[in-house]
This record gives structure tokens, C-alpha cells and sequence, in this order.
């Protein structure tokens, strides 16, 4: 039994939001206009960063009447049905030598935490037509919007989260994913290559159009905070948290004459701590009557250092 418990305090549950995705429009389902030719992003929330270039990302979408190159699943770039929903975004990430380069940026619904761990994804998939697969392809986050130099393409800088080997699969979409420790403040997400040509391992793929270019579809975006915790046995045995969900109060009791100083963080699903505090008694309440409807994360932790982690829905 010990070493069961032991092996409990040790386990990190990973409680993933998946409701609280922080991209806005992550699928490229919402746009302002049809497009009918290469270059016109017409893109709710997304956009390319302020600098001056000659190229800008594509937005491939079934909508126009007309048959146009930017189609779906067939266009000019190759033939890929979308990861989810109706479209996808494109962009170029390999130049021969020449650094060519095109992003895509979007605002945060929220800025991020500091010090709160979150989980990037994305799907890609390369187009039949491009003949360089690369690593390194990634999304940076930063508190600012991004601005590149004027005249020149590629933005250099370290992404956050990026793909670790070339993205070959010219079929399938694959998920390049990871997680950091936000420095606090980042409102921005920027998507694309920030590496130059010789900074990238570059793959060939034979029978292509365009055999020196490197370019990926991107779809299904999401950012989501990751809220690590330790849920013991010992403690989860002696606590019962109730009502749940709950209008105003919500009431922690220990059980079985459990006696122990308990220590009460609220956070909300974000990671952001509302408040904390102690109770020495083994019957007492939090008072949620003036927080927004919505889940939030209570934490409990005793003097032995067993702790425990529940949602709390407040109606």
C-alpha cells in the first residue's frame, strides 16, 4: 500500500483544457472574403506581419465560384484535404539560398501567464509540388507584434515550439507539438520558419515542380495551458468538496477525524491564482459568489505535503 501511495504522490495528472484553446479562429474557418488567387489572406484574426515583401501566406478555401488556384483539396501549391472543418492556411519556409519566407500572426485571446506551462499544436503537410522538406518549422510567441525588416523576408528569431525533424509526408497532415514555460506577457503568435536556408536540415523530395522550394499547409491550431499537479491518495481519501458545481459556496469537510492545517489555492482554469489561504478546521467553505460562471481549479494541500487538485464549476 505505501509504495501504491507513494507511487500516486508522484504521478503528475495533466489536466489539458482543451476548451480553452487561446487561438482564435484556429482552423481557418472564419474570413472576411473569398479568396481567388495566391496571396489574398483573407482571414479573420490572422494576418502577416507588418513589413514590406513581395509575398504574402495563402488561404485555401472552397468558396468561390470561380476555379480558382486556391481551392480545396486541389490548388496551385498540391492536393490535401483539410485537417478539420473547410480550409487551411499556407505559407513558403525554404528559399534555395534565398531566404524566402512567409508568416502568419495572430493576437491571443488571452496574454499568457508567467511561469504557466501551455501545449502548442499544429498540423502540416507538405504540398506534392514542393520538392525541400525542413526541420525547425515552429510558432513563436512574443508579447508585441512581429515585425520583420523592411525588404527582406526572413524573421530571425528562436520559436518557442518548432518540428525537430524535416516534415516529409506529402499524404497526411503531421502534428508538430510541445510545451514552455511562458515568461509572462507573450500576446502574439507568429507561424514559420526563423531559421535561414543553411540554419535547417533540408530533405529532397524527388518527382516535384518547384524542387527548390519549401513550403507547408497549416491547419488546426491551438494553444492551451497545461496545470500540473500531484493528486494523493491520502489526502483525496479524507476531503469531501461539495456542492459541485456551485452557485456561491463551496465546501471543503475532512473526513475520519483528519486533522491538519490545509492550505487553499483557486485558480482559474488558466493557471491564473485568485487567491490562498489556511483553515485548521475540518469544516469550511470558499466563498465563489463573485467570480464569473466557469471551471476553476482549487488546490488543497496538507501539512504532510499530500496534495490534491479539483475542478470547481461555478454557475
Amino acid at each position: 500500500m505505501k509504495k501504491i501511495t507513494l507511487l500516486l504522490f508522484l504521478l503528475a495528472i495533466i489536466i489539458n483544457a482543451n476548451s480553452q484553446n487561446l487561438v482564435p479562429n484556429p482552423s481557418f474557418e472564419e474570413y472576411y472574403d473569398c479568396p481567388d488567387q495566391q496571396g489574398e489572406f483573407y482571414v479573420d484574426f490572422w494576418f502577416e506581419p507588418p513589413y514590406k515583401s513581395d509575398y504574402s501566406p495563402d488561404f485555401f478555401i472552397d468558396c468561390s465560384t470561380a476555379n480558382t488556384t486556391v481551392d480545396v483539396p486541389e490548388n496551385s501549391k498540391g492536393f490535401q484535404y483539410p485537417y478539420e472543418g473547410e480550409g487551411y492556411a499556407g505559407v513558403f519556409c525554404y528559399g534555395y539560398n534565398s531566404d524566402q519566407r512567409e508568416y502568419i500572426e495572430v493576437q491571443l485571446i488571452s496574454p499568457l501567464i508567467e511561469g504557466q506551462e501551455y501545449e502548442f499544436a499544429m498540423q502540416v503537410s507538405l504540398p506534392e509540388r514542393f520538392g525541400k522538406a525542413i526541420n525547425k518549422f515552429g510558432a513563436l510567441f512574443t508579447t508585441d507584434i512581429l515585425e520583420g525588416v523592411n525588404g527582406e523576408t526572413l524573421i530571425e528569431a528562436n520559436p518557442q515550439v518548432k518540428s525537430v525533424v524535416p516534415i516529409t509526408d506529402q499524404d497526411n497532415w503531421t502534428t508538430i507539438t510541445g510545451t514552455f514555460i511562458a515568461e509572462g506577457g507573450e500576446e502574439y503568435l507568429t507561424i514559420g520558419n526563423f531559421f535561414s536556408d543553411d540554419n535547417v536540415q533540408v530533405i529532397d523530395v524527388p518527382n516535384t515542380d518547384f524542387f527548390m522550394w519549401g513550403y507547408y499547409y497549416i491547419d488546426a491550431v491551438s494553444l492551451t495551458p497545461v496545470i500540473l499537479s500531484t493528486n494523493d491518495e491520502v489526502l483525496d481519501k479524507q476531503l469531501k468538496v461539495y456542492p459541485n458545481p456551485t452557485s456561491d459556496l463551496v465546501t471543503i469537510e475532512l473526513t475520519n477525524n483528519y486533522s491538519s492545517i490545509i492550505t487553499y489555492k483557486l485558480y482559474t482554469i488558466l493557471g491564473e491564482l485568485i487567491y490562498t489561504s489556511e483553515s485548521n478546521s475540518q469544516l469550511f467553505s470558499i466563498d465563489m459568489s463573485d467570480l464569473s460562471r466557469g471551471v476553476y481549479l482549487l488546490e488543497l494541500t496538507d501539512a504532510q505535503s499530500n496534495k490534491v487538485v479539483k475542478k470547481i464549476s461555478r454557475l
